[in-house]
């Protein structure tokens, strides 16, 4: 899968890859990253790298691929920039979170496709939609 990536995605994501490594040994030796951080940082570069590896069969739709990551990186930096509002307001949540809320779990969901196949993505719809 890392061999059908082009030369300049095979440069990201081996950049990517090393990153998460890096501050996840740096977070835990060094300087403890806030919860936001270490959660954000983690979801982001492995959508990322998921969308990298298991994409999309016809070229054409790869340009999808890159929105989606896009997408990724919106609803992420969101979070992030808002988490402590976000957590004060639980319960209370305005329409934009609402919005980069359904954007991530719909993106959580294709991620999922990609990465485990339909069946446990039909079990995960199931199970958010008893949920509901």
């Amino acid at each position: 899968m890392y061999d059908s990536l082009n030369k300049y995605e095979k440069i990201v994501f081996s950049f990517l890859a090393v990153f998460l490594v890096l501050f996840y040994a740096g977070s835990a030796v060094w300087i403890p990253a806030a919860t936001e951080y270490h959660r954000g940082v983690y979801v982001l570069i492995t959508y990322i790298l998921v969308l990298m590896i298991y994409k999309s069969k016809h070229p054409v739709f790869r340009v999808f691929d890159y929105l989606l990551m896009v997408i990724a990186a919106v609803t992420v930096i969101y979070w992030i920039a808002n988490f402590e509002a976000i957590t004060y307001r639980a319960g209370a949540e305005t329409e934009i979170d609402q919005m980069v809320a359904i954007f991530g779990v719909l993106l959580g969901i294709e991620i999922a496709r990609r990465a485990v196949g339909t069946v446990f993505v039909i079990i995960g719809v199931v199970l958010l939609l008893y949920g509901v």
